[in-house]
């Protein structure tokens, strides 16, 4: 008995990611004396402007996971090495000679949804070769973006808070003996998402030290951000990376309305965010350091897994103090003076 799997491949919509060509297998070839595991996707807690929303395409890597024996309650992750294609032999070159000439590793493409949907995977992944009551069971996983898969872990090629990194927890998949039910993956954030918005308090410019100016953000910075480097598939933990982030500010000059939300960044959640901000006024830079996010009962902001957070800078224009004089400065430096040459000689 021989059943297709039909799934759509987790195709990822972030700028700049790409697939791993490890992980990219291009298998036609059917296996007669095997079944094939039947699955469907859902993305869960999609909200706002997520990197992966409804409807957006995605990309992901799906990983099978057999138990040690027809007993197991758990997938045997101490056995597991990953293997991207079926190797297929016998007359017809079309079966598979024992469990170990499985693939367990694939890749998938399809739009996220928050509803289960079928999807195809590349290479087909089969139920374990053997039958009847000595058959194993197998579990199914899921990890988006695509990644190099070593060991148990799916490390990811770009570490720049704009992946946004899903894990979709094992699933059992049975034995494939009798009729094989498709297996739902659950897709979940396994970050926060940030944005960022600005607004002025006051546009009457003329009592304040920015008069006659316009006022707009060239850039907001997450100095300490921590990035997905990998993930753990038998946990679904993430090791993170130290990164500072840069996101482009707000295109528009600053009103009394906010700006256009940030491009989000997706990094690991925390207790509390610092963040510095560069505005332009006028023909002039002026930076703001070492700001604390606050909530809004004015504690400080904790973000949370899978949940977005829109960040909103206020900016009051400084007042300019009467029957004062501003002190005005200038910078230089001094440049790069030759010292004396060296060399070395060999002989």
């Amino acid at each position: 008995m021989k059943k297709i799997l039909s799934m759509a491949a987790l195709a990822l919509v972030m700028a700049g990611c790409s697939n791993d060509d490890e992980n990219v297998k291009i298998d036609n070839g059917e296996a007669s004396n095997a079944v094939a595991i039947q699955i469907s996707q859902k993305v869960a807690g999609v909200e706002s402007k997520a990197a992966i929303t409804p409807g957006a395409d995605m990309l992901a890597t799906i990983i099978m996971v057999d138990g040690a024996n027809s007993s197991a309650s758990n997938p045997d992750f101490s056995s597991f090495t990953p293997k991207t294609q079926n190797t297929l032999t016998g007359a017809g070159n079309n079966t598979l000679a024992d469990d170990a000439a499985r693939a367990n590793v694939a890749n998938t493409e399809f739009k996220a949804q928050t509803t289960a949907q079928g999807i195809t995977l590349t290479p087909t992944l089969y139920y374990p070769v053997e039958s009847g009551a000595s058959a194993k069971k197998t579990w199914i996983l899921g990890v988006a973006p695509q990644g190099v898969v070593n060991g148990l872990e799916v490390a990811f090629s770009q570490a720049d808070g704009l992946q946004d990194v899903m894990f979709a927890e094992k699933q059992d998949a049975g034995n494939g003996n009798g009729s094989a039910t498709p297996v739902t993956l659950e897709f979940k954030h396994k970050t926060t998402q940030l944005t960022f918005v600005a607004k002025l308090t006051n546009d009457d410019l003329s009592e304040t030290e920015w008069k006659d100016q316009t006022v707009g953000v060239k850039s907001i910075i997450i100095p300490n951000a921590k990035v997905p480097e990998k993930l753990n598939i038998s946990s679904g933990n993430i090791t993170w990376t130290d990164k500072e982030i840069t996101v482009a500010g707000c295109a528009e000059a600053l009103k009394l309305t906010s700006c256009k939300p940030s491009v989000p960044v997706m990094i690991a959640s925390s207790q509390s965010l610092i963040v510095n901000i560069i505005l332009s006024v006028g023909n002039k830079t002026i930076t703001y350091n070492n700001l604390k996010v606050k909530n809004s009962a004015g504690q400080d902001l904790a973000t949370v897994e899978a949940k977005s957070h829109e960040i909103t800078f206020e900016i009051t224009p400084p007042k300019k103090a009467e029957g004062a004089t501003l002190i005005e400065a200038s910078a230089k430096i001094v440049d790069w003076t030759a010292g004396d040459p060296g060399k070395v000689e060999i002989k």
